[in-house]
């Protein structure tokens, strides 16, 4: 028995010293997600290949703070795409086309403009829910948790200044209509590029009352909505995936204590 506990302190040792990621020399920090994703799938081999479970101190602070800067950084993007998307392509489009071209959206460019205002969060989120079969050690677990924080952070905080910023405007938009005259006239030049002839400052401005700050209320819950669901799935992934880790090993103990 004692022969057994020393091969394998032997060979979490091995694990330890041969291990790129963890040995703080030479630890390269995580510049995107590809290259988060490939300290991660080290730490799983490593963790995989070792009898005991290594201490979750091996990824350290400074790590940690390395990956939750690129969770973020991915977030901040993604999520400024969602809010420049989403608005554009779900509520400004279809009116846009409506009112100046007296056209209805078809059923095709329905389909296609949600699944363009929605593509790139769903492509990243699906990425990082990949992540969750990486879910194993403490170390790799540890890992992919600050990674998901870092993006989370950023969706919410994004959603809710979107959310705060279109409340505002709404709020202008009946406190403050000349403002709002104002700012459209200096867009006219920009709506009558898309215009088969120039409209004046009236029609834009009669556009926006009668379509866009309506809308404007409906549009920012619905980005605080869907920011804050992408930002909490890959957790509930992450969390579904430890309570099946905590069942399958559950359930081989029982096996082992049978036999």
């Amino acid at each position: 028995m004692a022969g057994y506990m020393d091969e394998t302190k032997n060979i979490n040792e091995n694990n330890i010293n041969n291990s790129t990621p963890i040995d703080g020399e030479s630890y390269k920090k995580p510049t995107s997600l590809f290259s988060a994703l490939s300290i991660i799938q080290r730490y799983y081999v490593i963790e995989k290949n070792s009898v005991e479970d290594l201490p979750k101190e091996y990824f350290t602070y400074e790590q940690v703070w390395d990956f939750i800067k690129v969770g973020f950084k991915s977030g901040f993007i993604e999520s400024l795409l969602l809010v420049t998307l989403l608005p554009f392509l779900q509520t400004i489009y279809p009116s846009f086309k409506l009112y100046f071209f007296n056209e209805r959206l078809t059923i095709y460019e329905k389909i296609v403009l949600e699944g363009m205002s929605l593509f790139p969060i769903i492509a990243s989120t699906v990425f990082l829910m990949y992540l969750s079969k990486y879910y194993k050690g403490s170390v790799t677990k540890k890992a992919i948790f600050s990674l998901f924080s870092g993006r989370s952070v950023a969706f919410l905080l994004k959603g809710i200044i979107a959310f705060l910023i279109l409340k505002y405007l709404y709020y202008i938009s009946y406190v403050s209509p000349n403002s709002i005259y104002n700012f459209l006239d200096f867009l006219r030049f920009l709506v009558n590029l898309f215009l088969p002839q120039e409209v004046d400052i009236n029609v834009i401005y009669n556009y926006y009352y009668t379509y866009i700050s309506p809308a404007i209320v409906q549009t920012s819950r619905d980005i605080l909505i869907t920011m804050t669901f992408f930002a909490l799935l890959p957790f509930f992934t992450i969390f579904f995936k430890g309570l099946l880790l905590k069942r399958k090993k559950i359930k081989a103990l029982e096996e082992y204590e049978k036999y």
